[in-house]
């Protein structure tokens, strides 16, 4: 009785064709989540980077007109010649706004009765997109996205009591089989010194 060691041809190339098999499922397979993982993270980012730009922007949306503790219909013409509250908000086109308002604190009464001047010594704060990003003050701000404004109710600045800002967040990577949709972020604010 001859016994035999070792192999055959057959079961050789049967162990490797079933090896390559579930090498190429795990490869498949952990391919499959890298990518899913990355449009997740990515997705993240995108959510993230568009609600963080609209606080930004609201922000400066709530305090254009600020002139301090006065009363809102005290008008201020500012050294650039801008007169607030008319001129707290501008814009030259539906891809920017411009903002001008009084440093928080200033032309107040503190805690102890003193009173600090209105100062208007920072400049106006002006965000509009710029080919593939939104700049602020012509700083970047946020990449691959785009912003349009719509004054409520009436469509112009100066008669307008709110601000419709809408960010359009585009997918950055260029190497995915497959972008991921653009993401719409808007929201509306009232000009609290406008009313």
């Amino acid at each position: 009785m001859n016994r035999q060691h070792g192999l055959s041809l057959i079961e050789l190339m049967v162990a490797i064709l079933v090896s390559s098999i579930l090498i190429l499922g795990v490869t498949d397979l952990f391919n499959g989540s890298l990518f899913s993982s990355q449009s997740n993270s990515q997705l993240a980012r995108m959510q993230e980077s568009g609600r963080i730009a609209l606080e930004v922007i609201g922000a400066d949306a709530r305090r254009a007109g600020y002139q301090g503790c006065t009363s809102a219909d005290n008008s201020y013409t500012l050294s650039d010649g801008h007169v607030l509250p008319d001129d707290a908000v501008t814009s030259t086109a539906a891809t920017d706004v411009t903002f001008r308002f009084a440093s928080p604190g200033s032309g107040c009464y503190d805690k102890d009765n003193n009173y600090t001047a209105e100062d208007f010594s920072s400049p106006a704060v002006t965000y509009s997109t710029v080919g593939n990003s939104i700049t602020r003050n012509g700083d970047p701000m946020l990449d691959n996205a785009s912003m349009t404004v719509n004054f409520v109710p009436t469509g112009t600045p100066l008669t307008a009591t709110a601000i419709r800002v809408t960010i359009v967040v585009s997918d950055a990577r260029t190497t995915t089989p497959e972008p991921l949709a653009n993401r719409t972020f808007s929201a509306t604010y009232e000009m609290r010194n406008r009313l």
